[in-house]
């Protein structure tokens, strides 16, 4: 299923056959969201009763004017829905040829940018290498954990398992690691990113009020302490929280580092932690990445710091936390 925008604001469902289905009360960011879950469920009432193939993803393209945002929480924020889909990744394409000018005129580049776990960027052969350079820099201190890609030509469309490659797959670990060391690339297939420079990416990156850091915890976590704090830190501010990704270590019995905890958010809503097996690497620290527009890293820091002091045990330290940007 695909969402494609029209020159009359409408968005067209795309079956996998040739049957469509319009959704005709807006863009799907805010005003469909009961259309969008009748959808996908009458798109799974065809599959079980034979009338579809026994498809196993669905593709949801918005249009360009959307945020990610309120259509994950449609996906999440439905029981029913969540009985049958997940979301697997979020992919976003950038225009390295108009960037400049729509990151300055739609506040929705930078949740676009932020939400995404894989950026595509496209029309990289219409630009000087030095502009390509630039953005691709940009784009890595905004979203230290998203992969970056060319996109192809579009007479080689990319199948959605290239659309989802190293994005849905269970990497998280090793975005926040690399986020963590200060080491955002290369990863495999990826284009290697420039370190950051100064001048115009500076000026750009400044412009957009967005950033990235890392907060850093060398003890295990105590999980009523964690989750209070995020779930008051988002309630205060969520419109300025873009992007959360953590892995965390949770205070539990049988886990002398803590029980490995991987953590999503965007905006207000926050995913289901996913509980690992294991640590993925030797680096038992926690470690949370924040994407954030308006919002300093020393308040986020000094907000934690507070909390946990307030609530350790009387006998305890507070947990000695780092950071790195």
């Amino acid at each position: 299923m695909k969402y494609f925008s029209s020159l009359l604001d409408h968005l067209l469902v795309g079956a996998i056959d040739a049957d469509t289905v319009l959704l005709d009360n807006g863009c799907i960011c805010c005003s469909i969201r009961g259309e969008l879950k009748e959808a996908l469920m009458r798109l799974l009432s065809r599959r079980q009763r034979g009338e579809l193939p026994a498809f196993r993803r669905v593709l949801i393209e918005t249009t360009g004017l959307a945020t990610p945002g309120p259509v994950l929480g449609t996906l999440l924020g439905d029981a029913q829905l969540r009985h049958h889909f997940r979301p697997a990744f979020v992919a976003t394409v950038v225009d390295a040829l108009h960037a400049e000018r729509q990151q300055a005129q739609h506040p929705e580049w930078i949740a676009q940018v932020a939400a995404a776990d894989t950026l595509w960027l496209s029309k990289t052969d219409l630009v000087a290498p030095e502009q390509a350079t630039r953005l691709r820099a940009l784009l890595a201190e905004l979203n230290p954990v998203a992969r970056q890609l060319d996109a192809p030509s579009a007479a080689s469309v990319p199948w959605l398992d290239d659309l989802a490659d190293g994005a849905s797959r269970d990497d998280t670990a090793g975005w926040i690691a690399r986020v963590a060391a200060g080491t955002l690339r290369p990863r495999a297939g990826a284009r290697p990113v420039p370190a950051r420079i100064g001048g115009t990416h500076a000026q750009q990156l400044a412009g957009t009020g967005a950033r990235s850091f890392c907060l850093v915890f060398e003890r295990p976590l105590e999980w009523f302490t964690l989750t209070l704090w995020l779930t008051l830190l988002v309630h205060r501010h969520g419109d300025r929280l873009l992007r959360i990704k953590g892995l965390l270590g949770i205070a539990a019995d049988g886990f002398a580092h803590g029980q490995p905890t991987v953590l999503h958010g965007i905006g207000h809503l926050m995913h289901p932690p996913e509980h690992l097996a294991d640590w993925p690497d030797d680096d038992r620290r926690s470690r949370l990445v924040f994407i954030v527009q308006g919002l300093s890293e020393a308040d986020v820091r000094a907000s934690w710091e507070a909390f946990e002091r307030f609530y350790a045990p009387r006998e305890a330290e507070p947990n000695p936390l780092t950071s790195k940007a």
